[in-house]
């Protein structure tokens, strides 16, 4: 039309214009000021916007407008949300992480508000939500109505359609009916069908379902009958046979269910991969090699070396609720002694002077559990100055310390 026959409706003319012409004007972050950002999520992209409030005045900042992977297009309206919070915090962590302020995270997406309460996550949410702790933000809900910039960006990307054929059935199931050795489908027509479970399917699902010359498929592969000897031609077939080259369980699943199918198919297959010999005789062991047990050697004479335990608590005698077992190696020889559960390192020094250095002299090795006074600095420096070899058993291993373990 001709403006000049408009003169009133110019100006707003020109300066719808001039705002199509112009890019809006980026403001440089400041140290104080709170932060904004407005995020959002298509089918094909994700979109943000930060903002910073400068002068009692909100000014844009950064823009980001980001395109979802083919795998990610499959994720769940939640996730494509919440995606698009991580990306954004991930591009601005810069201005983001050491805010002077609490920053505000706006999304058109309402359940995202209960995201921090106690929930069931997957591992991909539980790694987001780790890395979002890392940020001190508030998280609210706008109308979609006006979370519009956010949303612009997030449908900037123009997706491919050219090869979008999901959902389209390019054949019927029943073109990939698989014939299998003519011997084998004749077992599996001679056998009597007695699954409830395949009739029932074949009424409800015929298109599931179905039978033909005899042989009941299910979606296209052949459904073998509960029938020991077919199941074990079938995976002998697909183990033993020198093509096969005896796979794994999980090869072997492959292979059996392009052709095959029956309830308990990955059961029996992992039971038969099991039970093959040469299986078990080439496997790999992936666990660490055991350090064999060895006896401890016996000793050159009585009261040379010592082994020594605590047996408590007890019902309380005379104050005492425990018995400190002390048996010579060499002999056999016991001295019980009577004590308490408080017994320190100090008492045991005591112990060890009254009952066994006073009669026996002091011993070359002491053989314990790791017991407090057992395993202290104080008994540690003791034998150190006495010359005194102190051997403390392995934790959850008292067979080491058998000699006092099968007096108690």
């Amino acid at each position: 039309m001709e403006m000049s026959k408009h003169n009133d409706v110019l100006p707003a003319f020109e300066q719808i214009e001039q705002a199509i012409a112009s890019e809006p004007v980026l403001a440089l972050p400041k140290d104080k000021g709170q932060f904004r950002v407005e995020v959002d999520a298509s089918n094909y992209g994700t979109g943000a916007v930060l903002s910073q409030e400068q002068e009692d005045k909100w000014h844009l900042v950064a823009f980001m407008s980001k395109t979802l992977s083919e795998a990610k297009q499959n994720y769940k309206i939640y996730n494509k949300e919440l995606l698009a919070i991580v990306k954004a915090l991930k591009l601005w962590r810069h201005y983001l992480l050491d805010a002077k302020e609490q920053f505000e995270i706006w999304t058109d997406h309402e359940n995202l508000k209960y995201f921090r309460e106690p929930q069931k996550l997957n591992a991909r949410q539980a790694r987001w939500y780790l890395m979002l702790q890392e940020y001190d933000f508030l998280l609210r809900h706008i109308s979609g109505k006006t979370n519009t910039k956010a949303d612009i960006l997030s449908r900037l990307i123009k997706p491919n359609t050219s090869n979008d054929n999901r959902g389209v059935e390019m054949f019927k199931e029943k073109i990939f009916e698989i014939l299998a050795d003519e011997t084998l489908l004749e077992k599996i027509r001679k056998c009597e069908r007695r699954e409830t479970r395949v009739l029932e399917e074949m009424k409800k699902e015929p298109e599931k379902v179905w039978e033909n010359k005899g042989i009941i498929y299910r979606q296209g592969r052949i459904y073998v009958p509960d029938n020991q000897e077919v199941k074990d031609f079938i995976l002998h077939d697909h183990h033993n046979f020198p093509d096969a080259r005896h796979p794994g369980t999980y090869q072997m699943l492959e292979s059996v269910k392009r052709t095959f199918w029956w309830p308990t198919i990955k059961m029996d297959i992992r039971q038969y991969v099991r039970g093959c010999n040469m299986c078990q005789k080439n496997k790999t062991i992936r666990r660490p090699d055991h350090i064999p047990l060895n006896p401890l050697p016996i000793p050159d004479k009585p009261w040379e070396e010592i082994s020594i335990d605590m047996i408590g608590p007890l019902p309380k005698s005379k104050e005492k609720d425990a018995i400190i077992v002390i048996v010579d190696r060499f002999s056999k020889m016991i001295h019980l002694v009577p004590t308490t559960t408080s017994l320190t390192s100090t008492d045991l020094v005591k112990i060890y002077k009254e009952e066994v250095w006073r009669y026996h002299g002091i011993p070359k090795r002491i053989i314990s559990d790791r017991g407090p006074q057992f395993a202290s600095k104080f008994m540690e420096s003791l034998c150190d100055a006495l010359g005194i070899e102190q051997n403390l058993s392995t934790a959850y291993h008292p067979q080491m310390d058998g000699q006092t373990e099968q007096m108690n």
